[in-house]
């Protein structure tokens, strides 16, 4: 019999113990330092969210089971089921990882539009570099399969199409807001139309699949998608 038991819980990570074996009353326990506990069980969850992103990217929802990442993951139903106890809720994790977590930070203020638009860039790049499953085998198909995994977000994940508008409500915000600073601080022109700027600077962001289809390679839509934003700032700059 195995038990895992937090140890030395008082003790910086820096200055905590190997792992060790101890035996008591005949039962063998794996005594885990409790910081170094915390790390194998992020670890894990992270294996287990990457592992089910791929899947569920390369596969249809109903073709992926519990079984199958477990397999694919090297992991005992055990380790997975203490991290999620459904597909369902593996699939929210995953949607919410990959799709849903690259929302603006309201709470950063940006001297300038173009501070603003850089920011931007680091923000997809991030999320491409997400997106983008490392896999011996080259899938020039990902863009459909990200759009098939968003349908079935659409169907198995509750209230995604209301994240979704909320998610793209705060971005519309987020660029009416600073390109409206921009004009009161001269840096770009007054005469523009704000909403259809707007419109203009998130569809490059949103036009993810159709770069990586043009690219064809995580690197040139990266380089697409920058060409893109600095050429429609310089067409509005003073």
């Amino acid at each position: 019999m195995v038990n895992l038991a937090g140890f030395y819980t008082s003790v910086p990570f820096k200055e905590i113990k190997p792992i060790r074996l101890t035996l008591f009353k005949k039962h063998l326990y794996l005594c885990i330092p409790n910081g170094r506990y915390n790390l194998i069980m992020k670890d894990t969850k992270d294996l287990i969210l990457r592992i089910a992103y791929s899947m569920f990217l390369y596969n249809n929802y109903e073709a992926v089971t519990i079984n199958s990442i477990i397999k694919a993951a090297g992991l005992t139903k055990g380790a997975l089921y203490h991290h999620y106890i459904s597909k369902e809720e593996l699939f929210k994790a995953v949607v919410d990882k990959y799709m849903i977590e690259n929302r603006i930070d309201s709470s950063v203020e940006f001297l300038t539009l173009k501070e603003f638009i850089q920011y931007m860039i680091d923000l997809n790049k991030g999320k491409l570099t997400k997106l983008i499953v490392q896999n011996p085998n080259s899938h020039q198909d990902m863009p459909l399969n990200y759009l098939t995994i968003t349908l079935a977000a659409m169907h198995y994940y509750p209230n995604f199409i209301k994240k979704g508008i909320e998610f793209y409500q705060n971005m519309v915000g987020q660029w009416e807001y600073n390109l409206g600073k921009a004009i009161d601080n001269g840096e770009i022109r007054g005469d523009i139309n704000v909403e259809a700027i707007t419109a203009l600077f998130i569809n490059i962001s949103s036009g993810v699949g159709w770069n990586l289809i043009r690219g064809g390679s995580l690197t040139a839509t990266l380089s697409i998608i920058e060409k893109q934003y600095w050429e429609l700032y310089k067409n509005i700059k003073v």
